[in-house]
């Protein structure tokens, strides 16, 4: 089995992921608004079923890896739906005039579409080969890989000379955003090369995150984009939280159905 102590490296992202939200989430956890609350709890259940399906299957626990298995289905759709939330969320502020996501919401928002849209590829692939061990547990684990830039993009401002007091200090934040992005780029590369033939799924996550940096550079600040950006705010949440959670839904269906073993030939339909 690939990744034996995998369950250990996810894990271990919890406290580095408490420390580098806790000022813009965590110390404010009774006052933050429900998008948020939403996103961080998926994103957390998440990485747990990770975890827990690591260890499962490594301590031979399989059905109870199946079962979890299971569950993924119903998680992933609340996990796109939470992500939309902050999508929305990010361009009301925008709209509002916060300093922060005046000058950096059109711009994340991309690295949001790259890796919501890569996390969805993934999923899809891990339910369609999850009869390839190898490959199966790559797709999964490489979702992880698309969480790691706002987590290391927030501890930025401890490296020497991009500490942030305040909006005076904002645009030293751009530098952390992509120092975020090339470190989680790196990662996935090595684990790629690490992986051999079966590597594909972590290249495509450096690639993938590669691309989301280059465009928060470019079209992130274009005046195009900005405006219509800007019309997302109007967009109800709640409606396009449930188109998300449908198409989180249809593509682990679509998954799920393209793995099915094959009907052994000569075989009557059920």
């Amino acid at each position: 089995m690939p990744y034996r102590h995998a369950h250990w490296f996810i894990l271990a992202l919890f406290p580095v992921a408490a420390m580098a939200f806790w000022p813009s989430y965590l110390s404010q956890i009774r006052t933050a608004s429900a998008e948020f609350h939403m996103h961080g709890v998926t994103a957390t259940l998440w990485l747990i079923l990770l975890a827990v399906q690591s260890w499962t299957i490594h301590h031979d626990r399989r059905q109870a890896h199946r079962a979890l298995g299971m569950t993924s289905l119903a998680l992933f759709p609340l996990f796109l739906a939470g992500g939309t939330g902050i999508f929305v969320g990010m361009s009301q502020r925008f709209v509002a005039g916060s300093p922060f996501h005046a000058m950096y919401a059109p711009n994340l928002a991309w690295l949001d579409v790259v890796g919501v849209g890569g996390i969805a590829y993934f999923f899809y692939e891990a339910m369609r080969q999850r009869r390839k061990v190898h490959v199966h547990a790559r797709y999964l684990l490489a979702t992880a890989i698309f969480l790691l830039p706002p987590i290391i993009g927030r501890l930025s401002p401890l490296l020497p000379g991009l500490s942030v007091a305040g909006p005076p200090d904002f645009w030293k934040l751009e530098i952390g955003f992509q120092i975020a992005n090339g470190v989680t780029a790196a990662i996935a590369f090595a684990l790629a090369v690490h992986s051999g033939r079966h590597g594909r799924p972590f290249y495509l996550a450096g690639w993938l995150t590669l691309l989301g940096a280059l465009l928060f550079q470019t079209i992130g600040s274009m005046g195009w984009w900005e405006r219509l950006y800007a019309h997302a705010a109007q967009i109800p949440s709640l409606p396009l939280a449930l188109a998300a959670a449908l198409a989180g839904a249809a593509i682990g269906y679509a998954g799920w159905i393209a793995g099915r073993r094959p009907a052994a030939p000569g075989a009557v339909p059920a």
